[in-house]
């Protein structure tokens, strides 16, 4: 089962993870109920949020690792307190822009460790998590379970750290060039979903249209 998080609040040596439809059919796949429990989900969407409340009686909020929710509270804290980051996620040019831009836009952030999602071995898997495990908070955007596993295994390899998982948001952040990538009237009504699709209809289209009823349904009684 999959525990949805009624609202966020950043805790400390906790690993945090955000599930769509689509990536719940994934999570509920990928990680055992016990593993599962090792993590606090968030709803990231509304469509998760509606079916939630209507499905299962439970009011909860919509909580994303982006610009319109908790990114900034999280990099926020970082900078604040001079903790160590590490990314993990995305091509390696992708993630070094990242990089470069979240700097811009936190001064003093202090970035130690950055890495592409893509190991060509387990060998490059196993070294960079030694690498992360020297940051205080990890953000890793790998797609639904790899994810969650990487910090799954850092964890179990007695890193003591916060690690969060954040899905596109490395690439949306790249694409704004560090800017909002939603216009505020988009994220006011809730229309997140459909701007995105309109952005890139080759890749969402089928994942909104098709997967997202069919992983809610199927995959709608792992959510408690």
């Amino acid at each position: 089962m999959i525990r949805l998080e009624r609202e966020f609040h950043l805790e400390e040596g906790v690993d945090y993870s955000f599930i769509n439809p689509f990536s719940l059919g994934i999570v509920a796949q990928s990680l055992s109920e016990q593993e599962c429990r090792q993590i606090r989900f968030y709803a990231d969407g509304i469509a998760v949020v509606l079916y939630v409340r209507l499905f299962k009686g439970k009011k909860i909020e919509r909580t994303s690792f982006d610009d319109t929710s908790i990114a900034p509270v999280v990099l926020g804290h970082a900078q604040a307190l001079q903790k160590r980051v590490a990314l993990v996620g995305g091509t390696e040019e992708n993630i070094l822009q990242a990089a470069e831009l979240l700097v811009q836009k936190y001064p003093g952030l202090e970035i130690s460790y950055v890495r592409s999602g893509f190991f060509s071995c387990e060998e490059e898997r196993q070294q960079s998590l030694v690498n992360a495990a020297r940051a205080d908070i990890v953000i890793v955007g790998m797609g639904a379970g790899k994810q969650e596993r990487l910090l799954l295994d850092l964890r179990a390899a007695g890193w003591q750290g916060t690690g969060f998982t954040c899905g596109g948001y490395l690439d949306q952040f790249v694409q704004a060039k560090g800017q909002d990538y939603y216009p505020a009237w988009v994220d006011r009504l809730n229309l997140r979903w459909l701007y995105r699709m309109i952005k890139e209809p080759n890749r969402l289209l089928k994942r909104y249209l098709k997967d997202y009823p069919r992983f809610l349904i199927k995959y709608g009684n792992k959510i408690e």
